[in-house]
């Protein structure tokens, strides 16, 4: 047998990743929602520190939940697998991002699954260290927006800005209508309505990011006709 094929593999990693989640999901329902809206791509072996690397991929409308509800980077200890080797539990450090398992911290990486029993894993004491979330997206929108006064950048959502592509054109969002819909902005600063369910999906709506703040105070609902126009 080629020792290729006895190393770990991407689907020894969703295995384990759900096993987790299940044992969490009385505290942390969030890891287990957090599956289902992502797919494993690969894995890589690391080696400062020694590890898995665990590459997620999300389709457009999973993207959108994700960036609306799984604002999250952290590491968690007080998970256990049993090492067969050694015959005992022996605790691993997780890495999460948007609460998917996105690294495994852990000796002899490539044979993981070989050294531990993946079926039999304990939740312990569990342990978060929440690390800070960059945003990049977040930076650039907040530059096309400088000529906005600090009250007017409080009544929009930059922290949760993501970049959009339609047509080859980039877009940054500046509002979540949470029905799927979005006020957002160009890298020029012309603010559009994009709206999925409307024949025009994208239309401008203001020619400066100071002019969308003439009909727009605060209230979403003062915006339900430039939505549907």
């Amino acid at each position: 047998m080629s020792i290729f094929n006895r190393k770990t593999k991407k689907k020894h990693i969703e295995q384990f990743g759900l096993k987790v989640a299940e044992l969490l999901e009385s505290e942390m329902p969030q890891i287990k929602t957090a599956i289902g809206l992502s797919k494993i791509y690969g894995i890589g072996f690391t080696h400062k520190p020694r590890g898995i690397y665990i590459s997620r991929g999300y389709n457009p409308k999973e993207f959108e939940i994700i960036n609306r509800n799984h604002k999250t980077r952290f590491n968690l200890n007080g998970i256990s697998v049993f090492n067969k080797k050694e015959n005992l539990y022996q605790p691993i450090k997780l890495y999460y991002q948007s609460d998917g398992l996105t690294e495994i911290e852990i000796d002899n990486p490539e044979y993981f699954h070989k050294t531990f029993d993946l079926n039999q894993i304990q939740k312990n004491q569990i342990e978060l260290e929440h690390l800070k979330m960059e945003n990049p997206d977040q930076k650039t929108a907040e530059k096309i927006l400088k000529s906005l006064t600090k009250e007017q950048i409080g009544l929009l959502e930059l922290e949760y800005t993501f970049e959009i592509e339609f047509d080859e054109k980039l877009y940054y969002t500046i509002l979540d209508m949470e029905d799927g819909n979005y006020i957002a902005v160009d890298k020029k600063g012309k603010v559009y309505r994009l709206n999925h369910d409307h024949e025009k999906m994208v239309k401008l709506i203001a020619i400066k990011p100071t002019d969308f703040f003439e009909f727009y105070n605060g209230q979403k609902s003062e915006l339900e006709n430039v939505m549907c126009g």
